[in-house]
């Protein structure tokens, strides 16, 4: 099958960006694209360092315009498409950083990111309540994706929770312009790819946006750490490659480190204090 991270700058005009990602879903699956991931919060600008009420304007519902593109793509080239939104939550106040899967069309998974930045000119605690549940891995009917968000994957934890549930394909939705991140970006998805055995996809926003300026670089990774597909660092692009799933099962066979964990070692990890001598 083939895994595409959509890459694109966004502007001020939700519309237009809504339309021009939509294109880039299509351009996805017209090259045999079986799962397309968006960038995080991809039909607005992404925060700026000072926090400012007048951001929470950009919020939308889970049915609103971002989602109703995805689902529509996704039903209609009969693909799964991972998209993220600024979710306006039943609350009135309460937003979230949000992830939807959908799957030929049909809502599976709604997942919102639980750790949340207030450093490097990302004040999203500001802007965002964290979600409660851990990533979830949904069955495409040709393999399993789990979805963790950005500032997540800075967190093992999370992507080895996909793998332990049976994902072999982990998506990262991000919007990443921190020049010292750029030196770790690529390490960090490689990792996450290596030691758990899976193919990574990573979406990237692109271009000036305020202060910041988006680096690009979205990818595919293989479970070796290969980067099977890469985007350009200047412009909206499409990455796509073709993978086998295969080599997730031989990659967990030949490196068995979910076999070898030892969770009975790990209670200071979940903050238990720790394992008995």
């Amino acid at each position: 099958m083939r895994l595409a991270a959509v890459q694109l700058r966004a502007t001020d005009d939700r519309a237009e960006t809504v339309e021009r990602a939509g294109d880039l879903v299509d351009a996805a699956a017209d090259q045999g694209a079986g799962i397309v991931l968006l960038p995080e919060l991809f039909a607005v600008p992404f925060v700026q360092p000072d926090p400012d009420p007048d951001y929470f304007r950009l919020a939308e519902s889970l049915d609103g315009p971002s989602n109703t593109m995805a689902a529509e793509r996704s039903r209609r080239a009969g693909i799964t498409v991972v998209s993220s939104v600024f979710e306006e939550g039943e609350v009135p106040g309460v937003y979230y950083n949000t992830a939807c899967t959908y799957v030929r069309g049909e809502l599976k998974s709604v997942y919102r990111k639980s750790h949340l930045p207030f450093s490097n000119g990302f004040p999203e605690k500001f802007y965002f309540r964290p979600g409660g549940i851990e990533p979830e891995v949904v069955d495409t009917g040709e393999t399993g994706v789990g979805t963790i968000i950005c500032y997540e994957r800075h967190f093992p934890e999370l992507s080895r929770i996909v793998a332990l549930r049976g994902g072999s394909v982990l998506c990262v939705p991000v919007a990443s312009a921190s020049a010292p991140m750029r030196e770790v970006f690529q390490l960090e998805l490689r990792a996450h790819a290596v030691f758990n055995g899976m193919f990574v996809i990573c979406s990237n926003r692109v271009g000036r946006e305020g202060v910041k300026e988006y680096f690009g670089l979205s990818a595919v990774y293989g479970p070796d750490g290969d980067i099977l597909a890469q985007a350009a660092d200047d412009r909206d692009d499409v990455a796509v490659a073709e993978v086998d799933l295969e080599r997730v099962a031989a990659t967990r066979r030949s490196r068995p480190f979910l076999r070898d964990r030892r969770p009975e070692l790990y209670d200071r990890l979940t903050g238990r204090g720790p394992a008995t001598p």
